[in-house]
């Protein structure tokens, strides 16, 4: 536990708040003091959506701290279950009831048994993992919850759709520009001939989690929340997935090209199998995802013609940075792909690339090695803002605290 003036990822708490907000009729009770109750003001700024923010502060007060807060919290998960009706109910738990070692479980059990809402407790550390990490835990939480009630119930979608089809995991709420690459992945799936199954968490419903087996393979955009979701639904249904980012022409081509060889041998399963029919699968083997001379068409169109990025890099504006000494830090995502994307298609020289995602630098050190001179692991805005005033790049691409360096 820290005093920070500036927080790339904040507690964990507030992950798993993001995700419970980004599923639609979820409400999240969090067990916290008054100061930690700020995630609802702070959507709402933030996203300007019509709903408000699903969230419920169970606070710990001087009467708890006297007596003990079982009361309350079972109270409040009762009183929501009667006033929204929601799927699913998420226990939050923070520092502060980590501190108290209240068995929240014990709390969840006993308000479960009167509620006609399911009542989960997320289960993550709260001194051990930071917001990516617990939103990452808390979706994967989710998943095998529904995923294995489903299977209690006799009600879980096992059976491949006809067309190719994939779920988009990790898309959500305060994301950066999670709704922009959203709409572009669609429209790239959409081109390829394949369709999307299920989106989660933003905008979905639990009770459709239980369709998810039926998509042909699963697209992560974003290592930071579910690549553990992922990873669940290939040990328990075999499904593949590719967590490539399709950011820049020689990303996305790789994207593509991951698509395609999943596919393809999905494709090879269902018709050893039997499950396809004959009029079907002939139908299928025109479609583009499956054919490797019109993907390689494909990928070579997109890139000559309709992508900017040659158009752009031949620009006055990136003109006037190329040669210069650039800066690149933000997430290990976001940071890893910016960093290929101006050493390989812009032709700009990346001194130092960096990233606030301590548990991923071993994936970031890799992605990023022969693209810079120097690469930074911290969380610390004050080590980054020296590195950038030692350098002193023509450029710096990073988050909102660098703005102030």
């Amino acid at each position: 536990m820290k005093l920070a003036y500036w927080m790339y990822a904040g507690p964990a708490h507030i992950g798993t708040l993001r995700v419970a907000s980004s599923f639609k009729n979820v409400h999240a009770i969090m067990h916290a003091p008054l100061g930690d109750d700020y995630f609802n003001v702070m959507r709402s700024m933030l996203e300007r959506e019509r709903d408000f923010t699903p969230v419920t502060a169970s606070i710990v007060d001087r009467h708890v701290l006297a007596r003990g807060s079982q009361e309350k919290v079972v109270e409040n998960i009762q009183r929501k279950d009667k006033e929204e009706s929601p799927d699913l109910i998420l226990l939050t738990p923070t520092c502060t009831s980590s501190i108290l070692q209240e068995d929240l479980q014990n709390f969840v059990n006993r308000a479960s048994n009167e509620s006609s809402s399911d009542v989960l407790l997320a289960d993550v550390n709260h001194y051990r993992v930071n917001e990516l990490q617990a939103a990452d835990r808390t979706l994967e939480q989710i998943v095998r919850f529904y995923i294995e009630k489903a299977k209690k119930d006799e009600s879980l979608t096992t059976i491949k759709t006809e067309k190719p089809s994939a779920n988009i995991i990790g898309m959500f709420t305060l994301g950066f520009h999670n709704q922009h690459d959203c709409k572009e992945l669609k429209r790239l799936l959409s081109d390829l001939g394949i369709t999307v199954n299920e989106i989660i968490p933003e905008g979905g419903f639990v009770t459709q989690l239980k369709n998810l087996p039926k998509a042909w393979f699963n697209i992560v955009p974003y290592r930071e929340v579910g690549l553990m979701t992922a990873s669940y639904l290939e040990k328990e249904h075999n499904m593949p997935y590719t967590s490539i980012t399709p950011m820049g022409i020689v990303d996305t081509s790789s994207f593509i090209r991951e698509i395609y060889s999943i596919c393809h041998k999905v494709f090879e399963d269902l018709t050893n199998s039997a499950t396809l029919d004959v009029e079907v699968r002939d139908k299928m083997k025109d479609l583009k995802i499956l054919n490797k001379k019109d993907l390689e068409s494909f990928i070579d169109q997109q890139t000559t013609f309709v992508s900017q990025a040659a158009w752009f890099s031949r620009s006055i504006d990136c003109q006037n940075l190329t040669g210069k000494k650039t800066v690149v830090f933000g997430d290990a995502t976001h940071a890893a792909c910016m960093t290929k994307i101006l050493v390989r298609e812009m032709g700009i020289n990346v001194v130092c690339a960096g990233t606030y995602c301590k548990h991923d630098a071993d994936w970031f050190r890799e992605q990023v090695s022969g693209f810079c001179d120097q690469v930074l692991i911290t969380d610390d805005h004050s080590q980054i803002g020296d590195i950038i005033s030692q350098i002193e790049p023509a450029a710096i691409f990073g988050t909102q605290m660098e703005r102030h360096v």
